[in-house]
C-alpha cells in the first residue's frame, strides 16, 4: 500500500526482488518484494498521471510514460547513474510501452494513433511511425525482437509487424474477432502465436 489512487501499470525487475508500479497519483514507486514496503529513495514523481512503466531485462533502464489529454512525457532513467533521457515524438498521451529482449530498443503506443520504436542508447527513432486506425492500447515485442504486436484500443483488432531495425511491414491482414476492446497482448517465445485478451471475456490465440 502507498499509492493514493489507481495503479495503472506494474513491472518486475529482472532479479525478482523488486517491482515498480505507476499510478494516477503521479508517482512511479519501487517495492521490496520480501518486505512489501516501498523503496522510498527510488520514487519517481511526475507532473501527471503515470500511464505505463517498464524495466529493461538487463535491469539498466526504467521507462515511464506519464501525461493527460493536454500534456505527456516519455522518459528512461538509468538505474545505476540516475541519468534521465527524454523521448519526444508523440503528439498526444502515451498509453503503453514495451522493451525488447536485448534491452536496446523500446516501443511506445499513443492516443495519437501511432507506435514509435526508439533506441535506448541514442534516444532517437529507429523506424518510421507505425500508424493504427485508432489509439494504441498495447504493444509487445516478440522474444527475438523481429516482430511487434500492436492492438488498436477502440477498433477491437490487432496487427503484427515484422521489424528489421529499419522498416516495419505488416504480417498479413489485421487480426479481427473480438467484439469489445482488447486489453492485453502476449507473443509466444518463438513468435509464431499471439494471445489477446478482451473485455468481451475471451482470450484468443492467433
Amino acid at each position: 500500500e502507498g499509492h493514493e489512487t489507481t495503479v495503472r501499470s506494474m513491472h518486475y525487475f529482472p532479479d525478482g526482488k523488486r517491482i515498480i508500479s505507476g499510478s494516477y497519483d503521479g508517482t512511479a514507486r519501487q517495492w521490496d518484494m520480501q518486505s512489501g514496503k516501498e523503496i522510498e529513495k527510488a520514487r519517481d514523481v511526475c507532473e501527471w498521471h503515470v500511464e505505463a512503466v517498464a524495466v529493461s531485462r538487463n535491469g539498466r533502464w526504467v521507462i515511464t510514460a506519464s501525461g493527460d489529454y493536454a500534456h505527456w512525457e516519455l522518459k528512461a532513467r538509468e538505474v545505476e547513474t540516475g541519468i534521465v533521457k527524454t523521448f519526444k515524438g508523440h503528439s498526444q498521451r502515451i498509453n503503453c510501452i514495451d522493451i525488447c529482449a536485448d534491452s536496446t530498443l523500446f516501443a511506445s503506443g499513443s492516443v495519437d494513433y501511432t507506435t514509435l520504436i526508439w533506441s535506448l542508447d541514442t534516444g532517437k527513432l529507429v523506424a518510421d511511425p507505425f500508424e493504427s486506425p485508432d489509439e494504441v492500447g498495447a504493444v509487445r515485442f516478440s522474444r527475438d525482437s523481429k516482430k511487434l504486436a500492436v492492438n488498436s484500443h477502440v477498433s477491437k483488432c490487432l496487427e503484427v509487424w515484422n521489424f528489421d531495425a529499419s522498416t516495419l511491414e505488416t504480417v498479413g491482414a489485421p487480426f479481427k474477432g473480438h467484439t469489445k476492446v482488447i486489453t492485453g497482448l502476449a507473443l509466444s517465445f518463438d513468435g509464431a502465436l499471439v494471445a489477446s485478451a478482451s473485455a468481451d471475456d475471451t482470450i484468443k490465440l492467433w
